[in-house]
C-alpha cells in the first residue's frame, strides 16, 4: 500500500488496525497531506515534519478508536484526496462488509472523496460477512491483503477479473 503513495499526495486513511499500521509509515513518503478519522494515525503523525495532518472530528468511538458520525461525514464531503485507504473485517464473494453502520458511512464518505480507492483486508477476512454491505470489490482500484486467501475465496475474484495484491511477497494472483 505504501508503494501507491508519492510525496505531495493527499491521502485518506480510515479506522482499523491495518490502516493504523499504514498510517504510522506515512512519514516515509513525506511531504504528504494525511486526512484521517483514525486516532492511532493522528497520534502517530501529529507533530511530524512534512506531514500536514487533517484530523476529522466527530463522535469518538472507543470500539474503533476513531471518530464517526455526521461531523466526520460533513468534513469528508468538503475534502478531496488523491487516494483513500479503506479497511474491512469481511469480504464474501465480491462484496465488502462491516458490522457497524456509522463506520460504513465514514468509509463510504472517504471513498466518495478520493480519486483512487484502495481496500486493505487481512486474508483471514475473506469468506465472511457482516451486517452492512460497504461496497463491491469492483469499486476499488486496488485490493491489498497480507497473503492469498483460501482458493474458494479467490474463485469469485478470479471470475470477476479482479486483481488481488499480496503485500507479503508482492505477488498478484488473478
Amino acid at each position: 500500500a505504501l508503494a501507491l503513495i508519492e510525496p505531495g499526495m493527499s491521502v485518506m486513511i480510515n479506522d482499523g488496525s491495518m490502516a493504523a499500521i499504514l498510517g504510522a509509515r506515512m512519514t516515509e513518503r513525506r511531504p504528504l497531506t494525511v486526512i484521517t478519522n483514525n486516532d492511532a494515525v493522528t497520534g502517530a503523525l501529529k507533530g511530524e515534519a512534512g506531514i500536514t495532518l487533517i484530523a476529522l472530528g466527530g463522535l469518538y468511538s472507543p470500539k474503533f478508536n476513531a471518530y464517526m458520525g455526521k461531523v466526520t461525514e460533513d468534513a469528508l464531503a468538503s475534502l478531496r484526496a488523491d487516494i483513500a485507504f479503506v479497511s474491512t473485517p469481511a469480504v464474501d464473494g465480491t462484496e465488502v462488509f462491516h458490522m457497524d453502520d456509522d463506520v460504513v458511512r465514514a468509509k463510504r464518505a472517504m471513498m466518495a472523496a478520493a480519486t483512487r480507492r484502495c481496500l486493505l483486508v487481512n486474508h483471514r477476512r475473506f469468506g465472511h460477512t457482516a451486517l452492512h454491505k460497504l461496497a463491491d470489490l469492483s469499486e476499488f482500484d486496488h485490493i491489498i491483503t497480507d497473503r492469498a486467501p483460501a482458493p474458494e475465496a479467490m474463485a469469485p475474484l478470479d471470475a470477476a477479473g479482479l486483481t488481488l495484491t499480496c503485500a507479503t511477497n508482492q505477488e498478484t494472483p488473478t
